[in-house]
C-alpha cells in the first residue's frame, strides 16, 4: 500500500509540474511587427534639398499603402504589439517616418515620430524651414490612442 501511494504521488507530481510548464509556456508574450519605417542608417544617406522620390524609392524603397502617399509627403508606419496568454494584443511601440517633398520634388524634410502615452513624440526631425506641415494624417493615425471606449460610459 505504501509502494502505492509513493507511485501515486510521483505521478500526481509529475502531472504537477508538466501543468506548471504548460502554464508558464502559455504566458510567454507574442510580439509581432507590422509595417515598415527605414532605419536611421538608411535615412543618413538621403540628402535633404537633393534628393527626389526617385532617390528615395532606391534608397528606402516607396511607402507599402498608396494610401501613405499623401500629397507631397510620404508615410512609412510601423507596429510592434504584444499578446500575453488570453489578453488582447497591447501596442508597445510605433514608428512613422514622413518624408515630405517640395514642389520641384527634392526632399523638404524627414521626420520620425513614435508612440508614448498616445501622444506624437518627435523622436528626430532635419527640416530646412521652420513650419511643418501636413500633420493631419498622423493626427489620424494617433487620433484613437486615449479615447474613450462606449463600455467605459456603461461601467
Amino acid at each position: 500500500m505504501k509502494k502505492d501511494l509513493f507511485e501515486f504521488g510521483a505521478v500526481m507530481r509529475g502531472t504537477f509540474i508538466a501543468g506548471l510548464c504548460v502554464a508558464v509556456t502559455a504566458c510567454a508574450p507574442i510580439k509581432r511587427n507590422h509595417g515598415y519605417t527605414p532605419p536611421d542608417y538608411d535615412l543618413a544617406q538621403i540628402q535633404v534639398g537633393r534628393d527626389t522620390r526617385d532617390s528615395v524609392t532606391d534608397l528606402v524603397g516607396a511607402p507599402l499603402n498608396e494610401g501613405f502617399q499623401r500629397g507631397d509627403t510620404w508615410y512609412y508606419v510601423s507596429s510592434r504589439r504584444e499578446t500575453r496568454g488570453l489578453f488582447k494584443p497591447e501596442e508597445i511601440e510605433r514608428q512613422i517616418v514622413a518624408i515630405s517633398f517640395s514642389g520641384g520634388g527634392t526632399v523638404r524634410n524627414i521626420e520620425r515620430y513614435g508612440l508614448e502615452d498616445g501622444r506624437v513624440v518627435t523622436l528626430s526631425r532635419r527640416v530646412t524651414d521652420q513650419s511643418v506641415p501636413d500633420v493631419g494624417l498622423l493626427r489620424q493615425i494617433f487620433g484613437n490612442l486615449g479615447s474613450p471606449q462606449a463600455g467605459e460610459f456603461l461601467e
